[in-house]
């Protein structure tokens, strides 16, 4: 494996931020995008998100997650001059069973305080737990919009080294 260079900001305390979605995309069973702005936490290696089955709606992220297909994520700031930074990775993603304690962690980062209502959101049996894993993808930043290196990766191992 090679050595890895550093990425020009932490990673890792980017992605714990508090409050800070993802953008996520896939593909529909039609082929067309589908886009959406979900809450997250990324652990394990892997980032985890909670999503209502549709019913009688296309499902397009738990579909992805059923086939065990590629989604794309990007996590960002867009604050110019002073703090422009963009993580942007793609991988497989995949349902995961039931983990109230996990899907607790997810909301915690976005409410400011956890209640009943959350608590039976949480253990819905309509909404789903699912994740990805990381296997590739970049992370960069603009400090005073001046381009610097570009931070790769190009698989799951990688990225699961990647310190601050």
């Amino acid at each position: 494996m090679r050595d890895m260079k550093r990425p020009t900001f932490d990673v890792r305390g980017f992605l714990g931020e508090r409050e800070r979605p993802a953008s996520v995309a896939t593909t529909t069973s039609r082929g067309n995008p589908a886009l959406a702005m979900m809450w997250f936490v990324a652990e394990e290696n892997r980032l985890w998100f909670h999503t209502p089955e549709a019913g009688d709606r296309p499902a397009p992220f738990l579909d992805a997650a059923r086939l065990g297909r590629d989604v794309a994520v990007m996590v960002a700031t867009f604050a110019p001059p002073d703090d422009v930074r963009q993580i942007r990775m793609t991988g497989p993603a995949r349902l995961e069973r039931k983990d109230v304690r996990r899907i607790r962690r997810i909301y915690e980062r976005y409410i400011p305080a956890w209640t009943g209502t959350w608590a039976a959101h949480a253990a819905s049996p309509e909404a789903v737990l699912w994740s990805m894993t990381p296997d590739r993808g970049m992370a960069v930043e603009y400090p005073g919009l001046e381009n610097t290196p570009v931070f790769r990766w190009s698989s799951a191992v990688e990225y699961a080294r990647i310190g601050g």
